[in-house]
């Protein structure tokens, strides 16, 4: 981890400033989930099939399934399930994005015999589909959450303990970093390279550089309908969707390892009006710099600006997203019959 220990700190303690402009006004509310203050770690696991076509009812009988465990089994705090139409590699995917915020349920799940025979019945080298499961244990002084509706639950905020009054902290240049804790003393420079910690014919275990930025960041048009369902889907998603593209199709020019566009699905693999991105980069400052500078998010950025202020606190649809800048320590990422590039493998 590269740090500079000399830097002095500011009046506020922070050895690296907040980019807050003074005086800042938000032009939306935002607000933030919050965790009991002695609760030093939370869990993210991303478990999926990898599949073409004719898999589609296999690969989601295996995701469906491990849901049904991480909740009953394995005592997840939270599972969802979800879909992604093309991947890196051009295949589809079923998703269970699981959140533990006790380690050892999640220690114990996966050496449950439970999830030991699902996994390894989905584990041959014959088998036309992938599975893998990307495993993050996220220090929560280096996590953030963002949501632009107080009472919306998703992803981890369904174990937050509070959500805040709003906030001032956001829509601004640089307010992700911020508004995660340790940003205060620590830069979050990337070191190091992904490594091979075990691999066999159809099998790969790895670990990802130190600093690894990982973005969840999702859109709820659910129940939305009239003007402001038009105006999302004239206006903002068309743009959200290309820059998705680019950064599945082309995202190593901007350090971003890989990304997935994805939908959230119901109990019998229907889409919703939920959808979400979820990407991981280098660094954070690779997220950062794909964020201010690059055409693809700027359109984004500017098209959910001209938008979310014509609502205000009105607005039916509800944003959110959860950042995390991750220690390679704890972190490891499992690929079973996976194509070349799939997830974190493209970052070899």
């Amino acid at each position: 981890m590269s740090q500079s220990s000399d830097t002095a700190k500011d009046k506020s303690g922070r050895r690296y400033p907040l980019r807050m402009p003074p005086g800042w006004t938000p032009p939306y509310p935002s607000f933030m989930s919050e965790f009991d203050a002695a609760r030093r770690s939370a869990s993210m696991v991303v478990m999926g099939c990898q599949f073409e076509d004719g898999d589609r009812a296999t690969a989601f009988e295996f995701v469906s399934r491990m849901v049904l465990l991480a909740e009953a089994e394995g005592k997840a705090d939270h599972a969802d399930l979800s879909s992604c139409e093309a991947d890196s590699a051009g295949r589809a995917q079923f998703v269970m994005t699981g959140y533990w915020l006790k380690p050892d349920a999640l220690e114990h799940f996966f050496e449950s015999a439970a999830f030991q025979t699902l996994w390894q019945r989905h584990s041959a080298e014959a088998l036309p589909h992938g599975i893998f499961r990307e495993v993050f244990n996220v220090p929560l002084e280096r996590f953030e959450t963002l949501h632009s509706d107080p009472t919306h639950l998703v992803g981890v905020a369904h174990a937050r303990e509070e959500v805040t009054d709003p906030i001032d902290r956001h829509a601004y240049w640089g307010s992700m970093r911020d508004r995660i804790p340790a940003s205060a003393d620590n830069p979050f420079d990337p070191s190091g390279t992904i490594e091979i910690l075990e691999q066999s014919a159809n099998r790969i275990l790895l670990r990802p550089g130190e600093n690894l930025a990982v973005i969840r960041s999702g859109q709820d048009l659910g129940g939305v309908h009239g003007q402001e369902r038009e105006e999302y889907y004239g206006e903002v998603e068309p743009v959200l969707n290309a820059g998705m593209a680019f950064l599945r199709d082309q995202g190593a020019e901007v350090n971003c390892l890989d990304c997935r566009y994805m939908v959230f699905v119901d109990g019998s693999g229907e889409k919703t009006d939920h959808t979400f991105g979820l990407a991981y980069f280098r660094s954070l400052s690779d997220l950062e710099n794909w964020s201010e500078h690059h055409p693809t998010h700027l359109a984004i950025f500017n098209a959910f600006l001209e938008f979310a202020p014509r609502y205000g606190p009105a607005m039916k649809s509800r944003y959110w997203h959860e950042v995390s800048v991750l220690p390679a320590q704890s972190q490891i990422a499992e690929y079973v019959n996976c194509a070349p590039g799939t997830g974190l493998l493209s970052g070899l």
